[in-house]
């Protein structure tokens, strides 16, 4: 067989972050088959803080974690991390470099024309919401030193051809994995055991959402959607898993609101599992979404779910069918929407169906052959069934 391929990975945070993009990096780079990809991963995130610590491996022997501290990329520390790329680059023969977010792709971007039969790829794994109007015209003349650019959602696609011209045929959509065996439907006796450890009743409808209590969340809207639901049925219980510069002002709201110990902020959890087996319904009411991984496990794990009709929701929920998508800043039709979600017997037909979605279309190794194959296209290599090269 032929020597493995070379991949390198840029990224602007560490991949043991709590976030989608950093669940999406860990699924991909571990799923990639070891005999034939080498690959290493370079974060280039700022000195972490705890709870988005770097880890010197991810326990499989074909990727390498790289970390080099990088502030603003105009900084004294992103012209070292750059020029430290440069020469990388230039000694270790990598077949393909891609690059998220954006201190990653202007790296990336920028690195020499004189790559040989190097790929370039960038994936966004968002809609672009925290870049500036100038970033945006920095990345109208730069979109066109890659390859390709992937996204996980059409959404995310349009608006880049939209707001940062780029070309349509460069773009790529590949939608993000779930682990489907990590996150399943839980049997009644798992799901009564998650309950009673939270302290839930069987009686009470438990909502959750999962997600960075940081402003794109919209958690402000959640908790008065939430308070409207819980005056027409107080067994109602809304459960909030994350955290993040909001939490105290959100803590106020929920107080004030006179909500009581029926809204519970968890903090950062590394059970969401076992929170979704607890939950009835799964709630997001973001301002923007690129894929949500968050959806995507709630639903692997049987849940309908509620989300604002932003970014690629609307391609991971089938209206009436598998949740319900409701305007984002609209806290009257999250209640609503929440409210008809109350019926048992719904709630387990819809979840069945988003689960049979999730198992035919957003496996994790159904994405990873799919990136794979895009890789050996560029390169010119052949592809079978699967994304695995013939020895």
């Amino acid at each position: 067989m032929s020597r493995p391929l070379r991949l390198l990975l840029l990224t602007d945070t560490a991949v043991l972050a709590p976030g989608g993009s950093e669940r999406f990096t860990r699924n991909l780079v571990c799923q990639l088959p070891p005999e034939c990809w080498s690959i290493d991963v370079v974060q280039l995130q700022p000195e972490p803080t705890p709870e988005r610590r770097v880890v010197p491996s991810l326990g499989v022997p074909h990727v390498q974690l790289v970390h080099w501290p990088v502030g603003a990329i105009y900084g004294r520390r992103g012209t070292t991390a750059f020029a430290r790329l440069c020469a990388r680059v230039a000694t270790s023969g990598y077949d393909v470099i891609q690059s998220q977010h954006e201190k990653a792709d202007l790296m990336n971007a920028l690195l020499p024309r004189a790559l040989g039969g190097t790929v370039r790829i960038s994936s966004r794994r968002d809609m672009g919401f925290q870049k500036t109007d100038r970033l945006r015209s920095v990345f109208r003349r730069l979109n066109g030193r890659f390859d390709r650019i992937v996204a996980p959602s059409r959404a995310i696609l349009d608006g880049l051809v939209t707001d940062e011209d780029a070309l349509p045929e460069r773009l790529v959509e590949i939608p993000n994995g779930v682990d489907t065996a990590r996150f399943r439907v839980p049997g009644a006796a798992v799901r009564e055991a998650a309950r009673a450890r939270e302290g839930l009743a069987p009686d009470e409808l438990v909502v959750l959402c999962v997600a960075s209590l940081s402003p794109i969340k919209r958690h402000e809207d959640l908790i008065a959607g939430f308070a409207a639901l819980r005056a027409a049925q107080p067994r109602a219980r809304l459960l909030l898993a994350g955290d993040g510069p909001l939490a105290e002002a959100l803590e106020a709201q929920a107080a004030a609101l006179g909500l009581g110990d029926s809204v519970r902020f968890l903090g950062v959890r590394d059970d969401v599992g076992a929170l979704l087996a607890a939950a009835d319904v799964f709630v997001l009411s973001s301002d923007s979404e690129g894929m949500s991984n968050a959806i995507l496990e709630a639903q692997a794990c049987g849940l309908p779910v509620v989300a604002t009709r932003v970014g690629g929701n609307p391609q991971l929920v089938a209206e009436g069918a598998e949740g319900y998508l409701v305007p984002a800043r609209d806290p009257a039709a999250l209640a609503r929407a929440l409210a008809a979600c109350a019926d048992p017997a719904w709630r387990l037909a819809a979840g069945a169906r988003a689960r049979a979605r999730i198992e035919r279309a957003h496996s994790i190794p159904a994405m990873a052959a799919q990136y794979d194959s895009l890789y050996r296209t560029l390169l010119g290599q052949p592809v079978v069934l699967g994304g695995v090269a013939p020895d």
